[in-house]
């Protein structure tokens, strides 16, 4: 039981008055309808009404004065009784509104009247000192308590019926308008004792109807309306306009708070919405501010004013509003831009200020209208325009009031002229790194030109851009609204180009070029590399933006550079194929002339041989001879179709003639070409299923033979060789244990089927310091290898330029090349090939020449 008692949450004081379901009525007339009222200890609480809310009849009741028709008074938890005296001895005392003092008496009389005792009343001297004791300490400002009332003022009488009131400590007093009819220092005496007394810890109950005194001095205000109460009010937190508004009945939405509460509500907007939206803000508070349903905002532009913003307007009041120019044609808004000051029209309908700027002036619901300038940094960045249905100038409030919103209006305006620059700012930098990240990027100069215009175009806001030069090419790259192509060049652009070009200052300074008074153009002329250049940029029915000269002037200097990077890239390009050129020619050569020396030494030898005048050889040395003459001729023959072909295959000239091809019969007809009985060491194995291929037959045997032929010479006697033809999946692990299987994967794929072919032998193996680059020629001659070591590279280029691969395939023991191919080839070559480069048909042609010249030379010495 101690616990609950230690844990329970203390309760709530009880208040020191309490005034609960209170009804009076006067017959039929109710005065007070269930009054609910509560006053704490020490609290000074004001009772607030007009006259005849019910302050005095309520104060009446709690003074005992008047009984109440229904309801309860409790002075701390006791009923108060119906009789003043009883109330008076309960604690409570009342000032009342006519005092009730007696004139007649002095000040010391009416202070202690009732309350004389026989050494008071027989001492006359004691009389006065005690009554001025008690002035003393309410410091009250009556020394002479002998005076007669009757000739005191308002505010000392007033002083003196309180002084009655507090002389024994009430514990409730009660005030009934104490400061009313007194003037404005009496009343500061008064309330500053009301203070003094509130200090010292005393309950007031405070009945007035002085707005203001109120809020100086009371915790809190109850208000009365209509003999009931209506509203309980902080002071702290409540403007006065509030409860002025709550006394006579009207919303408190309407009154001086609403307008603060807006001006908080719009800052708070502000903050949160999209720029592009504050001035219709704005201007839809101002109008909700001002009643008014028609407000705009014309924002200065130059010499014109555009109308920005516009609410509650019909499509055809302000037809002819979206620009005006500042001045007097400009009508009171042009006016109000070009004085500075507000242009006010009480009444529309008295003069023809408006009678230009579409139906306004013959609008029912409009009768006046002022024009107030919105200034900011650099002077009148605005001008709104407020419509008001009803005649006559406005009231300096709403002046004041519009002037507050224009200082709204004027930090939009100001941001949305920063944000307009930054964004253009923004978007020339954005223009000028998209056309310089096109310009240096991987692409060609030629095909960026035209992406960099079309970026050029988004920043500009233009129509159209072109890049006119004079050498070579004329228009080089143009972007419009209907895309990239020349011929869709407008006719004033095509006008334009000319003056363009003649003009001779080529300094890739902007300039203005009118064609005609719709089209704008500008033109930037500089100098390329190749002559003349111009570029220009067109707009229609628009005007021409302060950043667009700098970015158009900038983007002539990027386009210089490219032009520039692009003739020394030709250049480059040009003196790079040279060199190679060279390089290809000097290789040739020595090559030619190293791999034919040896058979050439040979058939020399043997030659000089057989043509000695002084020996006489056998029929059988003279035909050994001859045969070494032609094997060694027959091999010379093979080295310059070697490289006659390595030529090809690395300048890029070498052509194929393809056709539908039987890999079996080519592998076949390879092994046919093998010398001695080394075809009878190769076993061929092929799926009875495989597709024919798109290929060169003559080119695919050549590959089988030198593949062949290398099996044989590199491998030791007793070599055998393997040969195994399937069909696989383009990029999927073949299946060669059933080749059946694996061309049927493919189809049900539906993907491209090549054609694997793995030549295999059971020799030693590839040399590893070849196996690396089994193909490069220069490491195979360099490592001294038998033979040219052209088959494989030859093998290679070929295989390759049939769209597919060979590769060394690793394996334990032997060598293993797999080639693949493709069953189709993706598109079928046009006949006669593509166009020779001079540099490699040069080189071509050299290859050639050399080879019939080796050609011619083994001729001779076979029939030799």
């Amino acid at each position: 039981m101690n616990a609950t008692l230690l844990n329970a949450e203390p309760e709530a004081p009880l208040p020191l008055l309490s005034v609960a379901g209170l009804n009076v009525s006067f017959g039929p007339v109710r005065r007070l309808s269930d009054v609910e009222l509560t006053v704490g200890r020490g609290e000074l609480v004001a009772l607030a009404g007009e006259p005849g809310a019910g302050k005095t009849a309520l104060v009446r009741c709690i003074a005992g004065d008047l009984a109440p028709t229904e309801g309860e008074i409790l002075l701390d938890g006791r009923p108060v009784p119906t009789d003043p005296a009883a109330a008076g001895r309960l604690g409570i005392s009342v000032v009342w509104q006519d005092l009730a003092l007696c004139d007649n008496l002095d000040v010391a009389g009416n202070v202690l009247l009732g309350q004389e005792t026989p050494r008071l009343m027989f001492a006359p001297d004691r009389l006065h000192a005690e009554a001025g004791s008690l002035l003393g300490r309410l410091q009250i400002p009556i020394p002479d308590t002998t005076r007669l009332v009757g000739t005191l003022s308002g505010g000392q009488r007033r002083l003196v019926a309180v002084a009655k009131a507090i002389r024994h400590e009430p514990r409730l007093l009660v005030l009934d308008e104490p400061t009313a009819a007194l003037g404005v220092v009496e009343a500061g005496q008064v309330e500053g004792l009301i203070t003094s007394l509130r200090r010292r810890g005393i309950t007031i109950l405070l009945a007035s109807c002085d707005i203001e005194q109120m809020f100086r001095l009371a915790d809190r205000i109850v208000v009365l309306r209509r003999g009931s109460v209506v509203a309980e009010v902080d002071p702290r937190s409540t403007h006065p306009d509030d409860l002025g508004a709550l006394l006579s009945g009207q919303q408190v939405d309407s009154s001086a708070r609403r307008q603060l509460t807006r001006l908080h509500g719009l800052a708070d907007r502000l903050v949160s919405a999209d720029p592009s939206s504050s001035l219709s803000l704005i201007l839809a508070a101002l109008g909700a501010a001002l009643a008014s349903d028609k407000v705009c905002l014309h924002v200065v532009s130059g010499p014109s004013l555009i109308c920005a913003a516009a609410l509650g307007f019909a499509p055809g009041e302000i037809a002819g509003w979206p620009r005006l120019p500042v001045g007097p044609a400009g009508g009171p808004v042009g006016r109000a831009a070009a004085g500075e000051q507000r242009v006010v029209e009480g009444d529309l309908s008295a003069g023809d200020a408006w009678s230009a700027f579409g139906g306004v002036s013959n609008s029912d619901a409009i009768a006046g209208a002022w024009s107030v300038p919105v200034t900011g940094p650099t002077g009148v960045s605005a001008v709104i325009t407020v419509f008001r249905p009803r005649l006559g100038a406005p009231d300096r409030d709403e002046l004041d009031l519009l002037t507050l919103y224009a200082g709204y209006a004027a930090s939009a305006v100001e941001r949305d002229r920063l944000l307009d620059q930054v964004t253009s700012r923004n978007r020339v930098l954005e223009t000028i790194r998209e056309m310089l990240e096109t310009l240096a990027g991987p692409v060609t100069v030629a095909e960026g030109l035209a992406v960099a215009l079309q970026s050029l175009r988004r920043g500009l806001q233009a129509d159209e851009v072109a890049l006119l030069t004079v050498v070579p090419d004329g228009w080089r790259a143009y972007a419009g609204p209907l895309g990239t192509d020349p011929a869709t060049i407008s006719i004033p652009l095509k006008a334009a180009a000319g003056p363009a070009l003649a003009d001779g200052r080529r300094d890739g300074c902007a300039r203005a070029i009118g064609p005609n008074q719709r089209t704008r153009v500008l033109a930037v002329p500089f100098t390329g590399p190749a002559g003349p250049s111009v570029l220009l940029a067109t707009w229609n029915d628009a005007v021409i933006a302060e950043e667009a000269t700098a970015l158009i002037e900038d983007a002539a200097h990027s386009l210089r550079l490219a032009l520039e990077r692009e003739e020394a890239g030709l250049a480059h390009q040009e003196a790079a194929a040279l060199r190679r050129s060279r390089e290809l020619q000097r290789g040739f050569l020595s090559r030619l002339s190293h791999e034919l020396r040896t058979p050439l030494t040979a058939i020399r030898g043997y030659a000089s041989s057989l043509m000695q005048p002084d020996v006489t050889w056998d029929a059988d040395s003279q035909q050994r001879f001859l045969e070494r003459i032609a094997a060694e001729s027959a091999r010379v023959g093979r080295l310059v179709d070697d490289l006659l072909d390595f030529s090809a295959i690395e300048s890029g000239v070498m052509r194929l003639q393809p056709d539908w091809c039987d890999i079996h019969l080519v592998v076949e007809a390879a092994v046919s070409c093998l010398a001695g009985d080394s075809y009878a060491a190769v076993t061929v194995t092929c799926d009875p299923a495989l597709p024919t291929v798109w290929a060169d037959h003559d080119r695919l045997e050549q590959v089988f033979v030198n593949l062949l032929t290398n099996a044989f010479r590199h491998n030791p006697p007793g070599t055998r060789v393997r040969v195994v033809a399937s069909e696989t999946v383009a990029g999927a692990t073949p299946d060669t244990s059933n080749p059946v299987r694996a061309a049927s994967a493919a189809a049900d794929a539906g993907r491209a089927a090549e054609i694997e072919i793995c030549v295999s032998d059971d020799g030693p193996g590839f040399p590893a310091q070849l196996a690396m680059a089994p193909f490069d020629s220069a490491r195979r001659h360099r490592s001294h290898t038998a033979g040219a070591g052209l088959g494989l590279s030859i093998a290679h280029g070929i295989i390759t330029a049939h769209g597919g691969r060979i590769k060394l395939a690793p394996r334990c023991t032997g060598t293993t090349f797999r080639i693949t191919l493709p069953v189709e080839a993706l598109a079928a070559p046009e006949p006669g090939g593509e166009p020779q480069d001079p540099i490699d048909a040069e080189l071509a042609g050299l290859a050639v020449t050399s080879a019939g010249h080796a050609r011619t030379a083994v001729r001779i010495l076979g029939d030799a």
